[in-house]
Formats: structure tokens, C-alpha cells, sequence
């Protein structure tokens, strides 16, 4: 994180996994994505299995979903460049922010990533 509290990080692939322990499984509980910055990207997420592509967004970009499975719920979300342009991503559980990443880069010329579970 730089002084000015931004992150910074090429869009060379990159990976962030957070593991949520403490929550109980019998709960549904809200994940949140939050992309900011410049550019489009396509932006792919992954709920317990079941994939969902949204082939070209213009940002900001924010996804509540409700995690219902019983047991573990697992996730993950990809953000790859469409155009030339920085990206900032942050992940959130019931509010409380689990994991981030961030980086710039130019058409197709990265992805980033964020994953974790819940349970």
C-alpha cells in the first residue's frame, strides 16, 4: 500500500485467498465484490462451483450475492482487461471486508484475482 493508502500491483496473474472461519455454516451470509477504476474489463465469478461471466463492464461494478449452501460456501472472482486501465477489487462478508487486490495494465494484458471461503 502506498502513503497515500492505495494499493498498487501489476495485473500479472495474482491470487488472494482468505478463509473465513469464524462464521457459522447454518447462517446465509452476504458476499460482496467491489471493482473500481478505468477501463472495461470482463469479470468472471465463481459461487460454489457455478461459474457466471459478465463478458464487458465498464466500472464501478459491485455483486451482492446471498451464500445459502450448508457447510462451506466457497468463491472466487477474476477481473481480466479489456483495455488499458487500472482496477481496484475488494471482497466482503456480511459487511467486513475479507481481502482486496488492485493493478494496471493494458488491453488483455492481465488478471487479477480474489478467492476464499465462507463456513
Amino acid at each position: 500500500m502506498t502513503a497515500s493508502g492505495r494499493w498498487t500491483r501489476s495485473l500479472a496473474p495474482v491470487a488472494a485467498i482468505v478463509v473465513l472461519a469464524a462464521c457459522s455454516s447454518d447462517e446465509p451470509h452476504t458476499l460482496t465484490f467491489d471493482v473500481t477504476g478505468e477501463g472495461s474489463f470482463a469479470i468472471t465469478y465463481v459461487i460454489n462451483g457455478r461459474s457466471t461471466t459478465e463478458p464487458q463492464v465498464r466500472l464501478p461494478w459491485r455483486k451482492d450475492i446471498t451464500l445459502a449452501e450448508q457447510g462451506e460456501d466457497t468463491w472466487s472472482l477474476s477481473i481480466r482487461h479489456l483495455d488499458a486501465g487500472s482496477v481496484s477489487a475488494v471482497a466482503y462478508v456480511d459487511g467486513q471486508l475479507i481481502t482486496r487486490t488492485a493493478g494496471s495494465g493494458s488491453s488483455g494484458g492481465g488478471t487479477s484475482s480474489l478467492s476464499g471461503a465462507v463456513g
